[in-house]
C-alpha cells in the first residue's frame, strides 16, 4: 500500500526543529508512564497467566489509538489568564507572541456554549498554532485522554481538502481562572482516516503573516495551493 504524506508548513518563529518536535509517532506518542507499566501482573502463587492478569499495554483499543495517531504538542508555553468577561491576559512564548496577532482567542458564548445542557463550562478558547497543513488526508482531531492532562480539547475531523492553520478548542470549566500549557505538553491526537503509512513532511513559510500587496496576492495564493 503506497504512503500519504502530510505537510507541515511551519512559520518562522519556529526551526524546523521546533517544529518536528511538535509532531511525535509511535513509539514517541505514548505516555511517559506507558514503559513503567508491565504486560502482565505478577500474581502470587500463580503459576500460568490468566487473561485477568492482563494489563493495558496488551489492549489493542490503546496500543492502535497509538500506533494510527500523531501526537500533537505545545512549541512553547502558553498563559492565559481569564476573568468572567473572557480573556484578560495571555502571554505565548518567551518574547510574548500574541503580537504576531490571535494565537489565543475565546469564541462568543452565543455560537455555542449558550445552547449545550450543562452550565459547567464558561467559555470555549480557541489557540491557533504556527503551523498549516496541506495534505489529502481526513485527519480525525481528539483529546489525547491517556496523557491525563485535564484540557478538555473538542473533537473534530479535517477534510482532506484543508489547507489552512492548525487550530484546537479548549472548553473551559467555570472553576478555571488560569490555564498554563507547559512547552512540550501534549495537546491532542491526529488520527490519519485511512489505512496508508503516514510520511511526515516540514517546509518553512517565509514569514507567520505574508504583507499581501495587488501584486504579490496572486502569487501568495498560488504557492499555497500546490
Amino acid at each position: 500500500m503506497f504512503s500519504k504524506k502530510i505537510t507541515f508548513n511551519y512559520f518562522d518563529i519556529l526551526q524546523e526543529e521546533d517544529a518536528k518536535n511538535m509532531f511525535k509517532m509511535i513509539p514517541h506518542n505514548f505516555p511517559k508512564y506507558f514503559s513503567k507499566i508491565p504486560k502482565n501482573l505478577n500474581i502470587e502463587n500463580m503459576s500460568t497467566i490468566l487473561p485477568f492478569s492482563s494489563t493495558i499495554k496488551t489492549c489493542p483499543g490503546f496500543i492502535n489509538l497509538y500506533r494510527r495517531s500523531i501526537l500533537v504538542t505545545s512549541p512553547y508555553d502558553i498563559y492565559i489568564q481569564y476573568n468572567e468577561k473572557g480573556i484578560q491576559y495571555y502571554h505565548v512564548g518567551q518574547i510574548n507572541l500574541n503580537r504576531y496577532g490571535d494565537i489565543v482567542s475565546v469564541h462568543s458564548n452565543s455560537q455555542f456554549i449558550d445552547y449545550i445542557n450543562t452550565d459547567k463550562y464558561k467559555f470555549i478558547t480557541k489557540i491557533t498554532l504556527p503551523i498549516t497543513l496541506n495534505t489529502d488526508i481526513s485527519l480525525l482531531m481528539s483529546q489525547s485522554s491517556y496523557h491525563f492532562n485535564d484540557l478538555n480539547i473538542l473533537p473534530g475531523v479535517l477534510p482532506s481538502n484543508y489547507k489552512r492553520d492548525l487550530n484546537f478548542f479548549i472548553a473551559v470549566e467555570k472553576n478555571v481562572n488560569m490555564l498554563h500549557i507547559k512547552q512540550g505538553d501534549p495537546l491532542f491526537l491526529m488520527t490519519p482516516l485511512c489505512e496508508n503509512k503516514i510520511k511526515l513532511e516540514f517546509k518553512k513559510f517565509k514569514s507567520m503573516y505574508p504583507h499581501l500587496t495587488f501584486s504579490n496576492l496572486k502569487k501568495f495564493i498560488l504557492e499555497k495551493l500546490t
